[in-house]
């Protein structure tokens, strides 16, 4: 029998990281995995799942048997680790989507007229039909949501206000115009002869310069009869969700940002900041997805997410099937290019339209390789400097006179400050210059009481070699930040 790809996977802990993984299958079995309570993570030629972040051990092996379970009952071949196998087949039911799409091969497969009215009557019907049981649904969940005011959870109060802020105009709005659609697929228009083809003999006959089908009877009222539609029935996509997608991306921004760790603010770019736009696209630090986005898609919008200590992350418009966003790291602006050297890009990551979900998966994925790339690109920009630690500032004479230092903490460098270091907004690095060597003397004398009555000790020392920290692996060295260009970005 050969083997399809699409019906295997794989479940096991990824040796190396420890995260709960789920590789290979196709689209029905990453509905599975998402029902169950996997995360997709997108990339540029890979699409996986993988648990969420916070959940204990115990918890992450109950959602892999649980998804083992599912896979396995609708007939997927799943390799696990042996702590999830099991025995386990839970009834496997067709869901709501696959119902209503199943009124889509019908229509497909109708032959006249009459049949796909019948099939039409499931959708529309005033009492029962799909779009009254849609529209009851929203209006429930419209009055559930504004019972949230008093909610235990404020994280999930939140969560469900963005959803319904975000979604239920959208979709009110998507309803209406499908009906207006329908109604003037079948309503007069003026100056258009009626057709009269398929009506009762006692009507008008019908002009023999109208070549169109007869219209769904079942759609009309019973007078007048009516019009010919010389145009097929078509809801293009975009006349739908006419929402402002700019402010879709800002709105999507600011909740990603109040739910990250640490404190985070959110501005946006729009069109008319060219300037600004093509500078951040130089920045974009990444040689995967994104980068292969903005080769195809340059900047016209983008929300930058901004961390006290410099940290940037841009989010973009994701240019394909698929309704959410791409994140990526954006790296620091001035650093010489030799601090790039052996440092992997932290490559972005495609986000869901979610940005609750997207915040767990930014903080346990983006963000801790751009952690580490950033210490690494700032450590070998200090250019011999040894970082300081919370109670030892280290001051290192340079070749021109100067002392240079890194503090660890704000207390040590409003000392530095006060006494003539200026420091280096973007490698963080303190210097006081020295032209004035008495004075430059005289402020070393200064600071070490006031250092030390912080607790915090001095040591000054002559430049050594520099090696890089081992958090972060060695890899080709990337394109400068300084110099990179779309063109530049490996494919």
């Amino acid at each position: 029998m050969p083997r399809t790809t699409g019906r295997f996977l794989d479940i096991c802990r990824d040796p190396h990281s420890g995260e709960l993984l789920a590789r290979g299958g196709d689209a029905e079995a990453h509905s599975i995995l998402q029902r169950a309570g996997f995360v997709a993570v997108v990339r540029l030629h890979e699409t996986y799942h993988r648990a969420p972040a916070g959940l204990t051990e115990h918890e992450e092996s109950r959602l892999a048997i649980d998804a083992v379970g599912r896979l396995r009952a609708v007939g997927y071949h799943v390799d696990c680790d042996k702590r999830f196998d099991t025995d386990a087949r839970p009834a496997a039911y067709p869901t709501l989507g696959a119902s209503v799409s199943h009124l889509a091969e019908r229509l497909r497969e109708a032959t006249d007229t009459a049949e796909a009215a019948g099939i039409l009557t499931e959708l529309t019907a005033p009492h029962d039909g799909i779009l009254a049981g849609f529209e009851e649904t929203l209006d429930a969940l419209a009055e559930f949501f504004d019972g949230l005011g008093d909610a235990s959870d404020p994280h999930t109060a939140r969560r469900l206000r963005y959803l319904a802020d975000e979604y239920l105009p959208v979709i009110h709005s998507d309803l209406a115009h499908t009906r207006e659609r329908l109604a003037d697929r079948h309503a007069p228009h003026p100056g258009r002869r009626a057709c009269t083809e398929h009506v009762p003999d006692h009507e008008p006959e019908r002009s023999a310069v109208c070549a169109c089908p007869p219209p769904p009877r079942a759609l009309l009222a019973p007078a007048p009869p009516p019009a010919c539609a010389t145009e097929p029935l078509q809801l293009p996509k975009d006349t739908m969700h006419d929402h402002d997608t700019s402010e879709r991306l800002a709105s999507y921004a600011d909740v990603l940002a109040s739910e990250l760790p640490d404190t985070w603010t959110s501005s946006h770019l729009t069109a008319d900041d060219k300037d600004d736009l093509a500078e951040l696209t130089d920045r974009i630090w990444d040689l995967d997805l994104v980068a292969a986005s903005l080769a195809e898609h340059p900047l016209q919008q983008a929300a930058v997410l901004s961390r006290p200590d410099g940290a940037q992350l841009v989010l973009i418009d994701q240019h394909d099937e698929r309704d959410g966003f791409l994140l990526a790291a954006v790296a620091p602006r001035a650093l010489p290019d030799e601090a790039y050297r052996a440092v992997p890009e932290p490559n972005g990551i495609a986000l869901a339209d979610d940005p609750f979900l997207s915040a767990e998966q930014v903080a346990g994925d983006l963000l801790a390789r751009y952690d580490r790339a950033l210490a690494q690109v700032r450590h070998n920009a200090l250019g011999g400097i040894q970082p300081s630690q919370p109670d030892r500032v280290v001051l290192t004479w340079q070749p021109d006179g100067s002392v240079a230092t890194a503090p660890a903490d704000d207390q040590a460098g409003s000392i530095l400050a006060a006494h003539g270091f200026v420091q280096d907004p973007h490698s963080g690095i303190y210097r006081l210059e020295g032209d004035d060597t008495q004075a430059q003397a005289r402020a070393l004398r200064e600071i070490g009481p006031q250092l030390e009555a912080l607790g915090i000790g001095t040591a000054l020392q002559h430049p050594a070699a520099r090696t890089a920290p081992t958090s972060a692996p060695a890899s080709k060295p990337p394109v400068p930040a300084s110099s990179r260009t779309p063109t530049s970005r490996a494919r």
